[in-house]
């Protein structure tokens, strides 16, 4: 349904009407969670940066202009595509429609070639779309492979009978592509796409909010301006939460580490683990050194070894003791225990 009004090329107030049309019904949203009005702006700046690209291409066909720093790979790829010839509208329509047949007719080989010529013509289009999502989480040759990946789409679905320019529809597909890609890629931890639409509205209300309230709203302000459950504010903080990390510094802006967020807390650190068992196997040595049978109170009181547990009277029963003097035995033995590990401590 969508791709229905990428076809539609309407002009800026066409859009901004049909929007209101959405929203008079009670249609804000799409299925997959994007809003009608932001989806409907998109089409509107889609198609504005189609016609500059276009009229950049055609001034200066040879110049590929950037604002990131070139690597060699950068280097290579621009040198890659620069003797790439553009093609006119009319070609594109031509191609998009041998497309068509080549398929239907089972040519495999006749569509390979004009979908070649058809994709290697916009190129150059995805590397300029590319350049706005720069330091945004993936490498910029990252961006310009997911473009691609989008212009490719673009080029199997366009439907020449609509009569637009090709890069138009196809801006769509690229950003989709390389915003997809950003979702997915991007984050330590991957967040659902329909949450990250979610967010989008979060940043976007509480903007609103603090503007309307004087000052920033509380996050329940916010699901109720949204209209969102309240079982869902526990998801949202911790997507939020998520998302605002950076691959760079692996830190959200709340100040939490990735580990702080998703270790468990029941589990012991592998440093635990080790001072654990080197403990452990110092109190092994030292109950071989103390008499048997304040050893033997110290493993069947503590589970240690080949004991589990027991209580002051189970040991009492098993040695033929009172249950007063294993608790006499046991705090003396602890007593020479401790005075063994501040031995060990103290420097010779």
């Amino acid at each position: 349904f969508q791709d229905e009004f990428v076809y539609a090329n309407l002009d800026v107030k066409e859009y901004g009407l049909l929007a209101s049309c959405f929203e008079a019904e009670g249609i804000r949203e799409f299925s997959n969670g994007e809003s009608v009005s932001d989806y409907f702006n998109d089409l509107i700046q889609d198609a504005k940066e189609a016609e500059r690209l276009e009229r950049e291409a055609e001034e200066d066909d040879d110049d590929f202009q950037t604002t990131h720093v070139e690597t060699d790979s950068i280097r290579a790829y621009k040198q890659s595509i620069r003797d790439l010839k553009r093609i006119t509208p009319e070609r594109e329509l031509e191609l998009a429609r041998e497309i068509e047949e080549c398929t239907e007719a089972g040519d495999e080989v006749g569509r390979q070639l004009a979908m070649d010529e058809l994709v290697n013509a916009n190129l150059r289009l995805v590397m300029s779309i590319a350049t706005r999502f720069q330091n945004q989480g993936l490498d910029y040759m990252d961006l310009i492979q997911f473009g691609n990946m989008g212009l490719i789409r673009a080029a199997e679905r366009f439907d020449y009978r609509r009569q637009i320019r090709f890069s138009t529809y196809a801006t769509y597909w690229i950003k989709q592509s390389i915003k997809r890609a950003l979702i997915n890629c991007s984050k330590a931890i991957r967040i659902p796409a329909y949450m990250v639409e979610i967010l989008s509205k979060w940043r976007k209300a509480t903007s609103h909010l603090t503007e309307e309230l004087g000052r920033a709203p509380s996050q329940e302000e916010v699901v109720q301006y949204l209209g969102l459950p309240r079982k869902k504010l526990s998801i949202i903080r911790k997507a939020i939460m998520i998302y605002n990390l950076t691959p760079q510094t692996d830190q959200s802006e709340s100040g939490w580490s990735l580990g702080e967020m998703i270790s468990d807390e029941r589990m012991r650190t592998p440093d635990e683990e080790t001072v654990d068992n080197d403990n452990l196997t110092f109190v092994m040595e030292q109950l071989e050194k103390m008499d048997p049978r304040d050893a033997a109170v110290l493993k069947m009181r503590y589970g240690i070894g080949e004991y589990a547990p027991k209580t002051l009277k189970e040991i009492g029963s098993a040695l033929g003791l009172t249950r007063e003097r294993v608790r006499q035995i046991e705090t003396d033995a602890l007593m020479r225990l401790a005075e063994m590990f501040d031995g060990r401590s103290r420097p010779e």
